[in-house]
């Protein structure tokens, strides 16, 4: 491993020359134009933006690659300007390994390469806003055939120009003194003079930047590389365990290319933003099962994995993880109300593992199963679901599904209090939303049909600006007390309107309609208190009665929790327990 710096323009130098690629493994140019700015200001400053992670081509480690994604054309930088010095070298090909987004944006912008657009300098701004640490003296334009060095009467220079410092101290001096933007009396001789010097000072810092650049040995192998993958992480972004195992296994079995076909292939995957570890995990805890090892789905686990063992399970896999998440689907689970990702992995596991052994009646119709899943995701701290834990749920499903051996489900503490206190962040309230969607299966409002592509929003019941208004606890009105999923649209058309006007309204219809039957086959799906077949309804949500709508919305849905995991719940005191959880 050898370590040095590239002043800013070897690294331009390198880019230009075409012998900085990127792996196949790599995932694209993705960062925005806010990104990219942000970046150039870190540079203009001086600031670290982290080394470059790069690996000598060799022979016996042939890689795809593909090149930057920057379009790359003569005649930017000027070309009299000298990006870099090569010592008479002509310069091998180099992967980057860690990098390509900082390195593809510098090129963008110093050579003029952004496919669509020409980066330039705001140099009016850049007195005001870099002073302040801001970046909006860095504009983008729409490119042109032949973009302008200049526009706005000198104000923008485009970016490429300040690599050349007798061309830059030209533009900027004629800008100063020419512009009438510093005609002012404020700006005398000697204020122009300092205005001209700090622009041409950070174009100066700019040109004099070094990166700081890692470089693997050419006999570095893939698995080396995956290790620098785990220890070295220069841009803050963690690798993930799916880069990692892409990296490690690449080219055969092209992960990245499996998984965007398992992404093409079942679209409730990319729906709920499963990460491709989650088909690793699964298919690990499969091979152990059939292969008697005991073990938990860790990051180093994962990428022992034998590729054949990959080959084999990768279909299954997929198609029972597809399925898990469907499954969760009907039970209302969409990706904003999700409880818990990794308890899905031990799901999807037995459901590959004996899926050619039993009917999928066991998962699909099994009111034990998803007692057993809303009993663990209603756990204060269920998102945090350790490797450790997946295994142990993998363990008791599989007993339960091979040998009939009874399910742990856990006892749920719940009560008025904790229902009043809970928020959107907390994993039980995202649970409870999806708790709500068992039965929830048309709008409040307007009766119409809720499914799995409606867009719901999350209504209060009572509005937001009542803590205002009214005085009401800004806590109650955020509780889930208070809450209640509708369609998006309905719930743009409600606004900030009080439930005592808008159900009086709904109810009068209904009255007059005959359909107060299923508006009252509405409320009690939706847990709304009291009957509107009582010509008094609408009374009970009056500001007045509004904690005692809390009190009686919380048991309505205590009530619909122990409809789904019987039992279990216990509604006693929690806080004890909570301070305990880790």
């Amino acid at each position: 491993m050898q370590t040095t710096n590239y002043k800013l323009g070897d690294l331009l130098r390198r880019a230009k020359d075409g012998t900085l690629t990127i792996p196949q493994f790599q995932r694209k140019f993705i960062w925005s134009n806010s990104q990219v700015a942000l970046l150039i200001d870190s540079i203009s400053r001086d600031y670290p933006i982290g080394s470059l992670l790069l690996l000598d081509r060799e022979p016996t480690l042939p890689l795809r690659s593909r090149s930057i994604e920057a379009e790359i054309k003569a005649g930017f930088p000027p070309e009299d300007v000298v990006l870099g010095d090569a010592g008479g070298q002509v310069d091998g090909e180099s992967y980057i390994l860690d990098g390509q987004q900082r390195t593809t944006s510098i090129a963008r912008v110093f050579l003029n390469a952004h496919p669509r657009r020409v980066y330039y300098f705001d140099l009016k701004n850049l007195l005001e806003a870099h002073a302040r640490e801001e970046t909006s003296w860095i504009k983008t334009r729409y490119r042109k055939t032949t973009p302008e060095q200049t526009l706005d009467k000198g104000r923008l220079l485009r970016a490429d120009i300040i690599l050349d410092q007798k061309r830059t101290d030209v533009f900027v001096t004629a800008y100063i003194e020419d512009s009438g933007d510093f005609s002012d009396p404020q700006y005398s001789r000697q204020k122009r003079r300092e205005s001209a010097a700090y622009i041409k000072g950070v174009f100066e810092t700019i040109r004099n930047y070094h990166v700081p650049v890692v470089t693997l040995e050419r006999k570095s192998g893939i698995e080396s590389i995956c290790r620098v993958f785990e220890t070295i992480n220069s841009t803050g972004t963690r690798l993930t365990t799916f880069d990692l195992a892409v990296a490690r296994f690449f080219p055969k079995p092209d992960l990245r290319a499996w998984w965007e076909e398992a992404l093409s292939e079942h679209e409730i995957l990319k729906h709920f933003e499963v990460d491709g570890e989650s088909v690793l995990q699964v298919l690990f805890l499969v091979t152990a099962a059939r292969s008697m090892r005991y073990t938990d789905p860790t990051r180093g686990n994962l990428l022992t994995l034998a590729p054949e063992e990959i080959d084999r399970e990768w279909e299954k896999s997929t198609q029972a993880l597809a399925a898990t998440y469907k499954w969760v689907q009907a039970f209302g689970a969409r990706p904003k109300t999700l409880p818990n990702h990794n308890i899905l992995v031990a799901l999807a596991a037995i459901r590959s593992l004996i899926l050619d052994d039993v009917t999928e009646d066991l998962w699909d119709d099994n009111d034990f199963v998803r007692r057993w899943y809303f009993s663990k995701v209603m756990q204060a701290g269920a998102s945090q679901a350790s490797n450790y834990r997946i295994g142990q749920h993998f363990s008791a499903l599989r007993r339960y599904a091979e040998n009939d051996e009874p399910l742990d489900v856990s006892e749920v503490r719940l009560n008025r209090d904790d229902l009043l206190r809970l928020r959107p962040s907390d994993v039980r309230y995202r649970a409870l939303l999806n708790v709500f969607a068992t039965t929830i299966r048309q709008d409040l409002i307007t009766g119409k049909n809720i499914d799995s592509e409606s867009v719901l929003h999350d209504h209060h019941i009572f509005p937001k600006n009542a803590a205002k208004n009214d005085g009401l606890p800004r806590q109650k009105l955020d509780s889930i007390c208070n809450r209640v999923p509708i369609l998006g649209t309905t719930n743009q058309r409600l606004g900030e309107d009080y439930p005592a006007n808008y159900l009086r309204r709904l109810a009068d219809r209904a009255r007059q309609q005959s359909t107060l039957g299923g508006l009252s086959a509405r409320t009690r799906d939706c847990m709304i208190p009291g009957n509107p077949c009582d010509a008094e309804w609408a009374e009970l949500f009056s500001l007045g009665k509004f904690h005692e709508f809390c009190e009686q919305r919380a048991d309505l849905i205590l009530n619909r929790v122990r409809e789904i995991i019987g039992d279990s719940l216990r509604t006693d005191s929690t806080r004890e327990q909570e301070s305990n959880e880790e």
